[in-house]
C-alpha cells in the first residue's frame, strides 16, 4: 500500500535511541496485532458481518478526526466538493479493497491471508506491462522476487487442507482493487497535496453512505446489530471490537512516528519483520493452520519472496534518489551555482 502522509506536524528527532526503539516497537506490535484483532472479531467471536465492521471503522474515523480537528490536534482544510470529486474514485477503490480483505480474513487463516495479499505487486507489474508499456521494465530482482511470491501462493493454495474458495477469491479481489488503487493514484496524482488526516476523512465520508446502503440491502446491518447486542456482554469481545475499530488509525500514526523517529529503512525493516512474525504466529494463534507440508512450503516461499521484494525495491528507490540528487548537483554546477558569489555557502 501507499506510504502514509503526516497526520500532525513533524516531531523533532529524539536524542535517545530508546525513543526510536519504542516507536519501532509500537509500529511493529500494532501492525502484527491488527490482523489478529480483526480475525478474532470475525471468526473467534463469530461476527461474520465484515462489511459492518468496515462501516463501524469508517464512522469512528470520522468522529475521531472531527474531534481532533476541533481540538486543534490535527489540521486540514474544510471538506469541499472539488476535493471530494477528485478523491471519490480512489476512496471507493481503497475501501472496496479493505472490504474484500476483511471478507477474505474471515474465511482463511492469517498466514494464508498474508500469502494472498503479497500478490498485489504481481498484479501491479502485469497491469503496468499491459496498460503502460512505455514504463521501464522492472529489474531482475523485482521480477525474481515477485515470481517467488506467486509460486509460493500457488503451492500454498494447492496444499491448503482448509481451502475456502470464497476466501481465496476475496483475497485475490482485494489484491486487484489495491493494485488498481495504486495505479490510479500514480497516474492521476489524485492524492497529491492531500495530508494523511484529510485523506482518511475523505475516504470515510465518501464511502460510508455506500457501505451503509450495502449492509442495509444485504441484511448485514440488522444481523450485526442483533449480534452486537449479544456479544457486547463479554469484556473480551468489547476489547477486540474497540481494537479492530481503532487499529487502522493507530497503524497510520505509528508508521509515521517510526519513520520520523528513526528512518525509512527502519520502517521498511519493521514492515518486513511484521509480515514474517504475523505469518509465523498465525500458524498457532486463533485456530492456527491445518498442517500440510506443501502448504507450509508455499507460505515459506511466498514469505521469502516478500522479504526479497522489500529489500530490492528499497535499495532501488535509494539508488534512484541518490542519482536524482547527483544530477541536480551537476545541473547546479553547470548553471554557475558553484561560482564565487552565487553559491549556497555564501557567508559560510
Amino acid at each position: 500500500a501507499a506510504a502514509p502522509r503526516m497526520m500532525s506536524p513533524r516531531p523533532p528527532r529524539p536524542a535517545s535511541a530508546a525513543t526510536g526503539a519504542a516507536a519501532a516497537l509500537l509500529y511493529g506490535v500494532t501492525a502484527v496485532s491488527m490482523g489478529f484483532v480483526n480475525k478474532a472479531v470475525l471468526t473467534v467471536y463469530g461476527m461474520r458481518e465484515s462489511n459492518f465492521l468496515l462501516l463501524a471503522q469508517m464512522c469512528l474515523t470520522v468522529l475521531v478526526l472531527g474531534a481532533l480537528r476541533a481540538a486543534n490536534q490535527v489540521s486540514f482544510p474544510r471538506i469541499n466538493v472539488a476535493t471530494a470529486k477528485k478523491l471519490a474514485p480512489v476512496a471507493i477503490l481503497y475501501n472496496a479493497n479493505v472490504a474484500f480483505a476483511l471478507a477474505s480474513l474471515s474465511k482463511v487463516s492469517v498466514p494464508t491471508y498474508n500469502t494472498l495479499k503479497r500478490l498485489t505487486p504481481a498484479v501491479v507489474l502485469l497491469a503496468n506491462k499491459t496498460l503502460r508499456p512505455q514504463k521501464p521494465d522492472p529489474s531482475r530482482g523485482v521480477v525474481g522476487s515477485i515470481s517467488l511470491v506467486v509460486l509460493g501462493c500457488i503451492v500454498a493454495g494447492a496444499g491448503d487442507l482448509a481451502f475456502d474458495l470464497a476466501g481465496y477469491l476475496s483475497g485475490v479481489a482485494s489484491c486487484l482493487l489495491q493494485a488498481t488503487y495504486l495505479i490510479v493514484v500514480e497516474i492521476t496524482g489524485a492524492e497529491r497535496g492531500v495530508g494523511s488526516a484529510e485523506l482518511l476523512a475523505y475516504n470515510a465520508l465518501l464511502s460510508t453512505p455506500i457501505v451503509f446502503a450495502l449492509t442495509s440491502a444485504t441484511g448485514e446491518l440488522a444481523s450485526a446489530v442483533t449480534r452486537l447486542g449479544t456479544l457486547s456482554e463479554g469484556a473480551g469481545f468489547v476489547t477486540c471490537f474497540v481494537g479492530a475499530l481503532s487499529m487502522g488509525m493507530l497503524l497510520n500514526y505509528s508508521q509515521f512516528l517510526c519513520t520520523m523517529k528513526n528512518s525509512a529503512l527502519t520502517t521498511t525493516v519493521v514492515g518486513v519483520l511484521k509480515g514474517v512474525a504475523s505469518t509465523a504466529l498465525g500458524f498457532v494463534l486463533l485456530g492456527g493452520v491445518k498442517f500440510s507440508l506443501w502448504h507450509v512450503v508455499g507460505i515459506t516461499l511466498n514469505s521469502v519472496g516478500g522479504v526479497m521484494y522489500s529489500y530490492v525495491t528499497f535499495h532501488e528507490r535509494r539508488r534512484a534518489r541518490a542519482k536524482l540528487k547527483e544530477s541536480r548537483s551537476d545541473v547546479f554546477e553547470r548553471d554557475g551555482g558553484g561560482g564565487g558569489g552565487g553559491g549556497w555557502n555564501d557567508g559560510g
